[in-house]
């Protein structure tokens, strides 16, 4: 289904960087550079191929008390290894949004973390927002990597064939015991968030990690915004 740029913006309920008065958000602006200055401590080890803003910093329409959405792709194999690590490293600088935080103005909110091979999405609108709207600020040319992995950007929302032409391939595998050790982690955190009572939903998370990603955004968050937009424009 082929979409306006009006009609794109509506999941988000906001005009796309800007107000209704048709002026640019600053705080759009200022939380890219806060990103931007922080790729230090989402770089861990040799795992990271690419970071973007997505979510309402990527949308446009940023408040000056939001967090900051981070869209990051690791090597295959890796996720839950970098997930332990940036969350140990953390501790020291407090740069991360953590559960039950009540004030996250500014904080880096690690929305979606996925392998290479979790970068194909289903095609829906939540997912065209968020791809067509990712702002890349680590390795941004890889953006046509990831836009390549989702043909149906092309096909259903007649994406340029420009933006799907890239030099990148998938990373070769980490050896085995980089495996083992991301296996153990991922058991490791699930345990932790059982005990630390943050509610996970483990199901959820298995069906996801099967595909190469973690997601953190709320599942009714996502489920909302496509029926509303299928009621407005179906």
């Amino acid at each position: 289904m082929g979409v306006t740029k009006e009609e794109s913006q509506y999941i988000w309920g906001k005009e796309y960087k800007g107000t209704s008065k048709g002026k640019k958000n600053i705080n759009v602006d200022k939380k890219v550079e806060i990103a931007k200055k922080n790729i230090p401590v989402l770089l861990v080890g040799n795992l990271v191929k690419f970071i973007g803003i997505s979510g309402s910093v990527g949308s446009g329409f940023a408040k000056e008390e939001d967090d900051i959405d981070i869209f990051v792709v690791t090597r295959n194999g890796t996720m839950w290894l970098y997930r332990a690590l940036v969350q140990i490293t953390n501790i020291f600088h407090r740069k991360i949004r953590i559960k039950g935080e009540k004030d996250v103005k500014d904080k880096l909110c690690l929305n979606l973390i996925t392998e290479e091979r979790g970068l194909r999405f289903d095609s829906d609108i939540f997912n065209f927002n968020e791809l067509m709207y990712l702002i890349p600020i680590y390795n941004k040319k890889y953006i046509n990597y990831i836009y390549s992995q989702n043909e149906w950007l092309l096909t259903e929302y007649e994406m340029s064939k420009e933006n799907m032409i890239t030099k990148f391939k998938p990373q070769s595998e980490v050896n085995m015991l980089i495996k083992i050790l991301n296996k153990f982690l991922y058991y490791l955190q699930l345990i932790y968030m059982k005990l630390a009572r943050h509610r996970p939903d483990l199901q959820r998370i298995k069906d996801n990690s099967k595909k190469g990603r973690i997601e953190f955004f709320p599942k009714k968050f996502r489920k909302r915004k496509i029926r509303d937009y299928m009621r407005k424009f179906a």
